[in-house]
């Protein structure tokens, strides 16, 4: 965004929200074994 100057979109802003809550549900999901 800084680096090519365009302005996000909604599906921009939608894309990243699920990539941050797929990481988080990597990082915190519980573990078998």
């Amino acid at each position: 965004m800084l680096v090519g100057k365009f302005r996000p979109d909604r599906y921009d802003l939608i894309g990243a929200a699920i990539c941050v809550v797929g990481v988080a549900v990597i990082m915190y999901a519980p573990r078998s074994g």
